[in-house]
């Protein structure tokens, strides 16, 4: 069971791919999956930042399927992160402010542009995403991936992968 309002489910990360594209930009220190028990994993991400400040950042994010493959399953969207932080209720990027708000408490990433040090996220859990995300979508079992790709002046500087695994 997950969420308090009944719906069934769970998720568990199975994998996390955090690759810097542009070397220059800056380099992942962190980037891995703990086991907090056996059915429960949190994620941990460090993120040093070499061009300081950043002004401006876009995401690219690709809800993924495993069969025969990762494909798509739903269509990619495409974020003014830096818009959406200065009003992160506008009605328009309800699938944002949703995936946002399964993890504004784990990282530093709270706050409006400009960014002016490096990024982490902590102990991001599985929990998180049961309780404030997966309850508004009917998903079937099954294998998953978001990826997302992170452009600053429009330029693709990172990716994150995350996969994981949802059972009803």
């Amino acid at each position: 069971m997950f969420g308090q309002k009944g719906s069934l489910g769970h998720v568990s990360f199975t994998n996390l791919k955090c690759e810097m594209i542009d070397r220059k930009f800056g380099k992942f220190e962190v980037c891995h999956i703990k086991a907090v028990n056996r059915t429960h994993k949190y994620i941990d991400m460090e993120l040093t930042l070499y061009k300081l400040p950043i002004s401006n950042m876009m995401i690219k994010v690709e809800p993924m399927r495993h069969g025969s493959g990762y494909r798509p399953f739903f269509m990619s969207m495409k974020y003014d992160f830096c818009k959406y932080m200065r009003n992160p209720n506008l009605g328009s990027l309800i699938f944002l402010r949703d995936l946002h708000l399964t993890f504004i408490n784990a990282t530093n990433l709270n706050h409006t542009c400009p960014y002016d040090h490096n990024i982490s996220i902590t102990k991001f859990w599985t929990g998180d995403l049961e309780a404030a995300f997966l309850k508004y979508l009917p998903v079937p079992n099954g294998d998953y991936a978001m990826y997302s790709t992170w452009s600053s002046s429009n330029i693709p500087r990172l990716f994150v992968n995350i996969y994981f695994k949802i059972t009803n």
